[in-house]
């Protein structure tokens, strides 16, 4: 009885197996060479450029160190947070870092809108400031010692 039993579930799984469709696979030739998808560049960043500032000591980003140099900035937002978009000479996007909004009271409500940059306290930042209309945005860059 347990023999009988054990067949016929062996023979259910066996039907069963043989009902679903094999999955095949294809073996590239060897001697035919693999095309690769080409890769699109990265959309440009939109935003307010910000041109080039010269960074004038190297710096340290998430771990990574920077030479001193000229770097091509973009003010930019994502989901309402204003962030700079740094970017080598190329225009090759290096790295993304948020802005710090201040809000900027005051009688002086011109539209202008400048980019000031300066080295804080004992040079250990190096803050590049964005005023614009109504608010300032702030990034700071870690100098290396």
């Amino acid at each position: 009885m347990k023999k009988t039993i054990f067949l016929a579930a062996l023979a259910l799984v066996s039907i069963a197996l043989l009902g679903q469709e094999q999955e095949q696979v294809t073996v590239q030739d060897p001697e035919q060479p693999q095309v690769q998808a080409e890769e699109q560049p990265p959309a440009p960043i939109q935003g307010k450029d910000l041109k080039r500032v010269r960074f004038p000591e190297a710096f340290i980003h998430a771990g990574k160190e920077y030479p001193a140099g000229d770097y091509w900035l973009v003010l930019a937002t994502k989901d309402g947070q204003p962030f700079f978009a740094v970017q080598n000479a190329q225009k090759e996007l290096l790295f993304e870092d948020l802005a710090i909004v201040k809000d900027r009271r005051g009688n002086r409500s011109g539209s202008a809108f400048f980019v000031g940059k300066k080295f804080m306290t004992d040079k250990e930042y190096f803050r590049i400031k964005v005023t614009t209309p109504g608010e300032w945005l702030l990034g700071y860059f870690l100098v290396k010692k």
